[in-house]
């Protein structure tokens, strides 16, 4: 089979379409969870997501839509303990995260909605990918892309000094919750690409791997698009011709580019 031939398969192009989209929506909010430094915040939510599939299998329902608001929620919470700073937030973070996945899998003992399904969203199967996740993915892209635009500055603002921004009349509330929200339903609808357990990386890679070549924070933006791209096209195709797991072949690859570019600037 050539390469082009992969198009002609369905499942294959809903795979592709859905792999650039989520890589652009990944990494624009790659790039704030970098500076923030929220690198455990996401892996938190990310894992918590699994307490709301497992209650979408439990219940019948749409999996990815309870993920969601699980994951909203438990982002919420992480976000709100760790600006009131009353408790440590990696304290937190690892409770929640122990409780969601000890919940999920508690729940989904006592599911007969069981299936191998479920295994999809733990480790990713992109060939999953429905024309239904091709129409939430883009739609949530093209709105999380024309918040982070329509709010670029302020949210740029809060993330190297917060009590600045809000001397500044800034509404850092806002944006900082909304922020935790729409990385939380992305972390969530990357799922079916790496699944739960891998998702962080994803999210987290782009902008790391980028912000080894450049300071410049829109030259970081733009790199962790072009990565992400070639980097998930390549997971994809290697994962179809070799029968390998794409999520772990992109986060693999993820992380093979890392390792090379930061070995690479130490040498030359």
């Amino acid at each position: 089979m050539s390469f082009l031939d992969i198009f002609t398969v369905p499942f294959m192009l809903n795979a592709f379409i859905g792999g650039l989209l989520v890589s652009v929506l990944l990494s624009v909010l790659s790039f704030f969870i970098y500076v923030k430094k929220w690198s455990f915040i996401n892996v938190g939510i990310s894992h918590a997501a699994f307490g709301g599939l497992a209650i979408g299998f439990f219940a019948g329902i749409n999996p990815t839509l309870t993920g969601s608001i699980f994951a909203v929620l438990v982002g919420v919470l992480i976000g709100y303990i760790s600006k009131k700073g009353k408790i440590h937030e990696d304290l937190t973070i690892g409770i929640l995260l122990s409780f969601s996945m000890a919940f999920g899998v508690v729940l989904i003992s006592f599911s007969n909605n069981y299936n191998s399904d479920l295994f999809a969203f733990l480790f990713g199967n992109i060939l999953t990918i429905t024309k239904e996740d091709l129409i939430y993915i883009s739609i949530f892209t093209v709105f999380t892309i024309g918040f982070l635009l329509k709010y670029f500055d302020e949210i740029l603002y809060c993330c190297f000094d917060e009590d600045l921004a809000y001397i500044g009349a800034v509404n850092t509330n806002f944006l900082y919750y909304s922020v935790i929200t729409l990385i939380a339903i992305a972390t969530v609808l990357s799922i079916k690409l790496v699944g739960s357990i891998l998702s962080a990386a994803m999210i987290i890679l782009p902008a790391a791997v980028s912000s080894q070549l450049t300071w410049h924070y829109k030259k970081i933006i733009t790199l962790s698009i072009i990565f992400s791209l070639i980097i998930v096209s390549a997971g994809i195709i290697l994962s179809f011709y070799f029968n390998l797991p794409s999520g772990s072949t992109i986060v693999i690859l993820y992380s093979i580019v890392f390792f090379v570019i930061v070995i690479g600037k130490r040498l030359f």
